[in-house]
């Protein structure tokens, strides 16, 4: 009787375990320039991180509480000259703002105080024998707990911009308590960063010959290996064992906050593991039957019944076929029993209506997603895709892959480890820890039907774009569980756009408008202002500066079919009609306007292609460009870009970048298009979900950073105006 045909699961794994990983180091091709072009920017080499917040240092102040004995310096001039010698030693101004509640007095410096003066008026005010006592009158920040797992620093997957899956924001209200994820795979090893979440499981495997275990179907979903010689399964080379089940559950569920490897979407769901795959894949029969099982329905043959029905089932496996009648079955079956089935939508770079199950019917099925935020390679595509979630691009460097749980073993299982690992197999768990975590806050009664639509209602746009088809976009586990509100989802620091001489910011919000938000030149805004609704359809927007020579900032933004157009300001926080720039633009992965960067007094643009090249166009103030320049390769290992403006004092624009370590860096700029050597600015920041640049917003003549955490919060680091930073001022929450 000829065997039916097989389904393999979506992936391939790097053979790096995480000692290796966490050592890795790119070195970037060396850059070139066109001949007689400008000196290219230098590549940008990835470091390792050095902490996990952003450095700040000793945080400048300008406030400070002081409490006057019972009956002392009543009158102002009396509390005066217990500061007045030291201010005017310091050469600066001090003045009382208001009382505090206790009745101490709130004194303000006329500018931020380094640590050295603070301490000089506070010894001041403390000599003074009216005085009861003076202290500064520090910032308080909110502390949002993370994770103590050391490879979170690597897992960009599911905490960093702009393709993660913002897992972090979601666990304010679930971890996913509660609720059962089946893993339909290759079985499961022993993992100390998995076994706290592990069920009982089942190997549904019914061939003994090609289970390993020396039996059929049993209660031991141990994963037995799934290596292989060539001639084991005809057409295939020899492999190694995969541990693809053990690496899928530690994406949905690995033990969080235990100072051990990673973190899972969802670290507080249980995984259910059902063994369906041996060596040569999985037939038909046995992986709907494991998907039954795993949903609390009876399976002929099988005398246990499942005593913890899964509510979400992942299938990191395929076949490119049409969708079988058995196979839609058991789905619906799965479905009537209120189990979402997320599936891997293939890597055949397809369209995923050719691949099974993914081209079921009441499946959501996820493509892959690369860390640049854009459709990876391999990952099919198409109308059979309902999302798209991490997957990993390996062909940039292994921290772009997945990293998760594994094993060192070649055959058999020896030592737990974490590798890795790139596929569609990796995105699905992504979207099944996300639907744990939504069914958790939805209760017992949310159908998957419900949940397909959730997920795919709060998706958010792919940021580099999708032509072939992404579906509803990238899951957002945190927009999933919030409560539905109207959020911030874009920042871009546009310069002055209403003709008042203080730096402004655009913000896009999840309705899909845009707003101006007025600097008020002391770090904080005047009234929002309407420019329109509309722009959820764009994928990108900068803010260039003047780019048609009329004194005036511009921005430019580029659609979802890659189009860019310019909307030249009109110096009332508006628009002229806008200017079409061209089309193409959705092989560009990053866009930056950092200015004028050759010199010629016209602002350019910075643009990242797919292959990590970088290129600058150099406006021709006309609302377009010269011909292309070659800035650098490389340039793919950076996640996040900010056009600066002039951060060291030299009159010349530079670029910051921060890259897959965290570490952010300045790259100044040469003034004829290129960078001189970079200056690393701190680290931890991977933890900032959005950062915008270029403006004075605090009034002192330097340009700032402006950035929104992932607790939603903006905050403005000041420029010191020699290439660094001056500690962070809270701006507000509700950025995210």
């Amino acid at each position: 009787m000829p065997h039916q045909r097989h389904s393999f699961f979506r992936g391939s794994l790097t053979l790096t375990g995480v000692a290796a990983l966490v050592a890795a180091v790119l070195i970037a091709p060396p850059a070139s320039a066109a001949p007689d072009g400008p000196a290219p920017f230098p590549a940008a080499p990835k470091t390792a991180p050095a902490a996990l917040s952003p450095a700040r240092g000793a945080v400048p102040t300008d406030q400070f509480i002081v409490k006057y004995k019972d009956g002392a310096a009543a009158a102002p001039a009396d509390r005066a000259r217990a500061f007045g010698p030291a201010a005017a030693k310091l050469g600066i101004q001090v003045k009382e703002v208001r009382s505090t509640a206790g009745g101490a007095r709130v004194l303000r410096a006329g500018k931020k105080l380094a640590a050295a003066e603070a301490e000089t008026l506070l010894a001041s005010l403390r000599a003074d024998p009216a005085v009861a006592y003076a202290e500064p009158d520090t910032i308080m920040q909110a502390k949002a707990a993370l994770p103590n797992d050391p490879g979170m620093p690597y897992q960009w997957n599911l905490f960093q911009e702009p393709a993660g899956v913002r897992a972090a924001g979601a666990w304010d209200v679930t971890r996913g308590e509660g609720e059962v994820v089946a893993v339909v795979d290759t079985g499961i090893t022993s993992h100390p960063d998995l076994e706290a979440n592990v069920l009982p499981g089942y190997d549904m495997i019914s061939v003994a010959s090609e289970a390993r275990d020396g039996n059929g179907r049993d209660p031991d979903p141990t994963d037995e290996g799934d290596y292989g010689p060539t001639e084991l399964c005809p057409g295939s080379p020899s492999w190694p064992s995969s541990w693809h089940g053990t690496h899928v559950a530690g994406i949905i569920a690995a033990v969080t906050d235990n100072a051990e490897g990673i973190a899972g979407v969802a670290p507080h769901a249980k995984v259910l593991p059902v063994r369906a795959l041996g060596p040569c894949g999985g037939y038909v029969s046995d992986i709907t039957d494991a998907v039954l099982w795993a949903a609390g329905a009876p399976v002929a043959g099988v005398e246990e019944i499942n005593p913890n029905p899964a509510r979400v089932i992942n299938l990191s496996l395929g076949g490119v076929e049409a969708c079988s009648q058995t196979f839609q079955s058991v789905i619906n079956t799965a479905n009537s029993h209120g189990a979402a089935v997320v599936v891997a939508a293939g890597n055949e770079s397809q369209p995923a209506e050719a691949s099974s199950p993914a081209n079921c019917q009441n499946v959501i099925s996820v493509a892959a997603g690369s860390r640049t935020g854009s459709l990876a390679p391999y990952s099919n595509y198409g109308d059979a895709v309902d999302l798209t979630a991490p997957g990993g691009d390996l062909t940039m460097t292994s921290e772009d892959g997945i990293v998760s749980t594994s094993n060192f073993g070649s055959t058999t299982a020896t030592m737990a480890d974490y590798y890795a690992a790139q596929g569609t197999s990796s995105a699905a768990p992504h979207v099944a820890g996300a639907a744990a975590l939504l069914m958790a806050k939805l209760g017992p009664n949310a159908a998957p039907a419900a949940v397909e639509e959730r997920l795919k209602a709060t998706a958010r746009p792919m940021p580099a774009g999708c032509l072939l088809g992404c579906g509803a976009g990238l899951v957002d586990a945190a927009a999933a569980v919030l409560p539905d509100r109207t959020h911030i989802t874009l920042i871009v620091a546009a310069g002055d756009l209403n003709s008042d001489r203080k730096a402004d910011v655009l913000a896009r919000d999840s309705g899909g408008t845009l707003w101006v938000y007025p600097g008020n030149g002391r770090g904080a805004w005047l009234p929002r202002i309407r420019v329109g609704g509309g722009w959820n359809g764009m994928t990108a927007v900068v803010g260039t500066g003047d780019m048609n020579s009329d004194g005036r900032p511009d921005v430019l933004a580029r659609d979802s079919g890659g189009t860019s157009w310019l909307y030249p300001g009109n110096g009332r926080s508006g628009w002229l009609p806008r200017i079409r720039v061209g089309g193409g633009w959705n092989s560009m992965t990053a866009m930056v306007g950092p200015g004028d960067m050759n010199g010629d007094g016209k602002s350019d643009l910075l643009a990242r292609d797919t292959g990590g090249a970088l290129w600058l166009y150099p406006g021709n103030g006309h609302a377009g460009w010269l011909p292309r320049i070659a800035a650098g390769s490389g340039w793919n290992v950076m996640t996040a870009f900010v056009g600066a403006g002039d951060m060291n004092g030299d009159r010349r624009a530079d670029l910051m970048a921060r890259d897959t370590a965290g570490t952010l860096w300045l790259y100044p700029g040469s003034g004829q298009g290129g960078a001189t050597t970079r200056v690393r600015m701190g680290s931890g920041w991977n933890y900032m979900s959005a950062m915008a640049g270029r403006g004075d917003f605090n009034g002192d003549i330097r340009n700032d950073l402006l950035a929104v955490d992932t607790a939603g919060v903006l905050w403005l680091y000041p420029g010191n105006g020699a290439s660094g930073l001056t500690g962070r001022i809270r701006l507000g929450g509700g950025w995210n």
